[in-house]
């Protein structure tokens, strides 16, 4: 029960945590965090957290012209977080479904918090059927097969999670995976 409730949150945080306003100053959010106690000088920054995941990437993914449907960004005293999602354009008349690309990424003043949060959503997801991936220092996909894809990944302090929901004719599996590992070795 708790792994379904910890499962159910991270699909439901992940899919609609970008109902935000777009902030394209990141900085904004670091001077924020040391306000709240965070030791921000210790975040590495991997440059603006927009250009991780660009429209083109969510275009080679869902397989069709798509546009940038949300964006946000947040930070606590323990991380700074940036959201987002691409949707594609228009309906795929054979499956009857839009295909939506969501980003969430993370970065953690200390690597065990950032340890602690990839352990808990992977154990979550571990009984779901996961499979583990050699990209930065931990990953793993998950899939339904008919629904979505989904794939964290940790390198050092810094989680990100990439999910596809609503899988069309036109999605490309192999193309989420390039893009994850494009985005992995960005940080």
């Amino acid at each position: 029960m708790m792994t379904n409730l910890l499962y159910l949150t991270t699909v439901i945080v992940t899919a609609l945590s970008c109902n935000q306003p777009a902030s394209s100053d990141f900085s904004n959010h670091k001077q924020e965090t040391a306000a709240s106690g965070g030791k921000v000088e210790d975040l590495p920054h991997a440059g603006n957290p927009g250009n991780l995941l660009i429209l083109a990437d969510a275009e080679m993914i869902l397989g069709e012209p798509a546009h940038l449907s949300d964006s946000s960004t947040s930070a606590s005293g323990e991380a700074l977080f940036y959201h987002c999602a691409y949707t594609a354009n228009s309906k795929d008349g054979k499956s009857g479904k839009t295909g939506v690309v969501y980003f969430l990424f993370e970065i953690y003043n200390d690597v065990a918090p950032a340890q602690k949060k990839y352990t808990t959503i992977m154990k979550a997801n571990e009984d779901h059927g996961i499979s583990v991936m050699e990209l930065g220092d931990e990953s793993y996909f998950h899939t339904d097969s008919v629904n979505f894809y989904f794939i964290m990944v940790r390198k050092n302090n810094k989680v990100f999670n990439m999910k596809v929901n609503k899988i069309t004719s036109f999605t490309s599996i192999q193309q989420f995976k390039l893009v994850a590992k494009k985005i992995t070795d960005a940080l």
